[in-house]
């Protein structure tokens, strides 16, 4: 039998025993990954964030818009009131007839009559949509006294007899009685609200704080489970192995707030005037809203008589 002795290994030498140390102690870094760039500090952002902000801000444009919408306001106000106070005029200036016609209904009449004389006229409500109510007497036989003042004294009081022949004349009476009012208020004159001094102000207000914030915290302390175990092989030429663990912690925190302000104030100061009539209308208009106005003779008025209540006569009603 032939027996062979394996070749002793080579003696484990010095420069060996720190090779395996150092493994130990270093191991092999680990692939290193791509890691975005640190962000700035925020003391340096902040000026450039500032510059951007103030150019965004169109504090030129907002002071332009908040005159220019001041100035639009009192102007359309003021507008609006001659428009308003000239259609009064129109209206008053106009016959009864053809200011019955576009202001005062049958339906207001009805409501008139039924209102003025609530014993002896009733309305009766139409049975299908669509349809116009009807005056109706309360009861059969009734010849009240007041149809005197539309000219039809003595007769017995129907249906038929108010609506053809009263219900047009209390139509009139009732656009004869709107105008008068509303040509005694055109005669006054116009009370005009108009702006006595005011002032505008506008201004804005930058805000920028920055904060830079790092902790650091460092501790080193030996291992004590690595105590003796490792280099074990080397143990007849060197001592014990210990082992130093270091942990570092770091947090740093950055913090960047900008913020713009824009103020607007508009103080007026209104005053009331009046401007009379002659400075808004010509003589034609102003005679025909004194022709129709309370302050002539023959004006109707509705009062509780019947005597005041009269309409105005056929001839005056047909010249206007």
């Amino acid at each position: 039998m032939d027996i062979r002795r394996a070749p002793a290994p080579p003696p484990v030498t010095e420069t060996d025993h720190l090779g395996m140390a150092r493994a130990l102690a270093d191991p092999a870094p680990a692939a290193t990954a791509t890691t975005p760039p640190p962000k700035p500090p925020a003391t340096e952002t902040l000026a450039r964030r500032a510059g951007a902000l103030v150019n965004e801000v169109d504090f030129p444009g907002f002071v332009a818009q908040l005159v220019h919408g001041t100035f639009d306001a009192v102007v359309d106000a003021s507008i609006r009131q001659m428009e308003s106070y000239s259609s009064l005029v129109s209206a008053a200036a106009k016959t009864v007839d053809q200011f019955t016609e576009e202001n005062v209904s049958p339906n207001q009449a009805r409501d008139w009559l039924v209102q003025r004389y609530p014993g002896e006229v009733a309305l009766s409500l139409p049975a299908a949509a669509g349809e116009a109510p009807t005056l109706v007497p309360r009861s059969e036989g009734l010849t009240p006294a007041w149809l005197a003042d539309y000219g039809i004294e003595g007769e017995e009081l129907s249906s038929e007899l108010l609506e053809q022949r009263v219900l047009p004349q209390v139509r009139n009476r009732v656009g004869a009685e709107r105008q008068q009012l509303l040509a005694t208020m055109v005669i006054l004159g116009m009370n005009r609200v108009a702006v006595r001094d005011g002032s505008i102000s506008a201004k804005v207000m930058f805000r920028a704080a920055a904060q830079d914030t790092a902790q650091v915290q460092y501790a080193t302390n030996s291992d004590p489970q690595a105590v003796g175990k490792w280099g074990e092989r080397g143990s007849i030429t060197y001592g014990g192995a210990s082992t130093m663990v270091s942990t570092l912690a770091v947090n740093a925190q950055n913090e960047t707030s900008v913020r713009a302000d824009l103020f607007g104030e508009v103080k007026l100061n209104f005053v009331s005037e009046t401007l009379p009539l002659e400075r808004l209308a010509d003589a034609v208009k102003i005679s025909l809203v004194q022709r129709n106005s309370a302050t002539r003779g023959s004006a109707p008025a509705a009062t509780g008589t019947p005597a005041a209540a009269a309409p105005a006569a056929p001839g005056s009603t047909g010249g206007r």
